[in-house]
């Protein structure tokens, strides 16, 4: 399933694979369209949403370029496009992630996302 991602500055797509985390895309697919306020971790973008899952699916502490995880603790959807404040030659979220998929198209513009843009989430 593929979601398009739109910011105030930016937007991607990213494509959701069930097959990774069943639980964790079928529960962010039903909770569609998902509006919310986008936060910045260094290189990383989350924001929280409404979906409350509490299964580690594909549960991963250290992630690739261009991830797209959910963050159990903080309810929210995470997008890794470079190093976070504790990486070091890996890209580390604060804790582990459900890994849900990846963003297809160019990362440059994630680059200019700044704290407190709003999100839409939606299909593509």
């Amino acid at each position: 399933m593929r979601l398009r991602i739109r910011f105030e500055s930016a937007e991607c797509e990213v494509e959701l694979y069930e097959e990774w985390a069943p639980e964790t895309v079928r529960a962010i697919a039903d909770a569609l369209p998902i509006k919310s306020t986008a936060n910045r971790w260094g290189d990383e973008i989350y924001f929280t949403t409404q979906v409350a899952v509490e299964k580690e699916e594909n549960s991963k502490d250290v992630v690739e370029l261009g991830d797209v995880a959910y963050w159990i603790p903080g309810k929210a959807i995470c997008l890794f496009f470079g190093k976070t404040p504790i990486s070091d030659d890996k890209i580390r979220p604060a804790s582990a992630v459900n890994v849900i998929g990846r963003i297809v198209n160019s990362m440059e513009g994630l680059k200019g996302v700044a704290d407190g843009e709003s999100v839409v989430v939606e299909r593509a």
